[in-house]
C-alpha cells in the first residue's frame, strides 16, 4: 500500500515538476564545490544563461541561502543551509534520545514501534524497532505516509495550529487519498477526528492505511503545547486489536511523557 501511495505521489511529482527548482539545486550543489562564484562562472559551469542565473541568485540571496561577497560581487553559500543542517542533526540527536524508550517500549509490548516527524501531509519514519513476531508490520526507515490516515500521523496533525493546519488542508471539501475503505476521506471528517484526538491524547488507526495492521499512536509535546514527533505501536489486527490497544494507551502515555521530559532536560523542546 505504501508503495502505490509513492507511485501516485511520483506521476503528480513529475507531472508538476518544475525545472527552475531542479536548477537552483544545481546552482547550490555547485557553490558547495567552490568557495566563491560568479554570475559568467555559474552559467558556464551549468550551462545556464546569464539572466537564469541573476533570478535564481537574488531568489536565493532574499531568503538567505546565499550571501554575495560585496568587494567582488561573487557569492557563496549562506546562513540558511546551515541552519537546515542544524535541523537534520538534532533529528539524529532525537532519534538517539529515544532509542532507550523505544527499547523499553518494544520489550513491553512485542509488536513494532515507530518514531515518526511530520513533514506536510506525511509522517516521516525516522527509526523503528521491529517485532521479534513472525507476523508483524514492515514500515522501513524513511518511509513517507500520509498522515490523516495512520495514527502517528493523525496524532501530529492535532497538535498543530489552526493556522499551520489551514496551510496543508484549506478545503473542507477536498478528497484525501483513501488506501482502505476504513481511511478518512475529507479534510471535514478528519478536522473532526483531529479535535477528539487532541482531546484525548493518542490516536488509533483500525486498518485505515493498510487492511489487517492497527495502530496506537501519540505525540510528544514541547513546552508550547506543540508536538514536535509522534510514537506509534503497530501489528497485526488479529492480534493488536482494540481490545490490547485500550490496555496500552495509558502506558504509551506514560513514555511519551517521559521522553518529553527527558528532551526538555536537554533543551531540544
Amino acid at each position: 500500500m505504501e508503495m502505490e501511495y509513492r507511485i501516485m505521489e511520483n506521476k503528480i511529482f513529475k507531472a508538476e515538476k518544475i525545472k527552475s527548482i531542479e536548477k537552483a539545486l544545481d546552482l547550490l550543489e555547485l557553490l558547495s564545490d567552490n568557495k566563491e562564484m560568479g554570475i559568467t562562472e555559474i552559467g558556464k559551469e551549468l550551462h545556464m544563461g546569464l539572466s537564469t542565473v541573476y533570478r535564481i541568485l537574488t531568489t536565493l540571496k532574499c531568503r538567505g541561502y546565499v550571501i554575495q561577497n560585496q568587494q567582488t560581487s561573487k557569492y557563496t553559500l549562506g546562513i540558511n543551509l546551515f541552519v537546515l543542517g542544524g535541523k537534520v542533526q538534532n533529528a539524529v540527536n532525537l532519534v538517539e534520545i529515544v532509542t532507550p524508550f523505544l527499547q523499553k517500549l518494544s520489550q513491553h509490548t512485542n509488536e513494532s514501534i515507530n518514531f515518526a516527524i511530520l513533514e506536510g501531509r506525511e509522517a516521516v519514519c525516522l527509526t523503528k524497532i521491529e517485532s521479534p513476531e513472525v507476523l508483524r508490520t514492515d514500515i522501513k526507515i524513511g518511509a513517507r505516509l500520509p498522515a490523516h490516515c495512520t495514527s502517528v500521523g493523525k496524532v501530529l496533525l492535532a497538535f498543530l495550529s489552526d493556522r499551520e493546519f489551514m496551510t496543508l488542508y484549506n478545503n473542507d471539501t477536498e478528497k484525501l487519498f483513501t488506501p482502505t475503505p476504513n481511511s478518512i476521506s475529507s479534510v471535514m471528517e478528519l478536522k473532526k477526528c483531529l479535535k477528539k484526538i487532541k482531546k484525548d491524547g493518542y490516536a488509533i488507526d483500525k486498518e485505515e492505511f493498510k487492511i489487517g495492521i492497527n495502530c496506537l499512536g501519540v505525540p510528544i509535546i514541547n513546552n508550547e503545547g506543540k508536538a514536535l514527533a509522534g510514537i506509534s505501536v503497530t501489528g497485526p489486527a488479529s492480534r493488536f486489536n482494540l481490545s490490547e490497544m485500550e490496555k496500552l494507551k495509558s502506558t504509551l502515555i506514560s513514555i511519551s511523557k517521559d521522553i518529553s521530559n527527558q528532551l526538555n532536560r536537554v533543551n531540544m523542546l
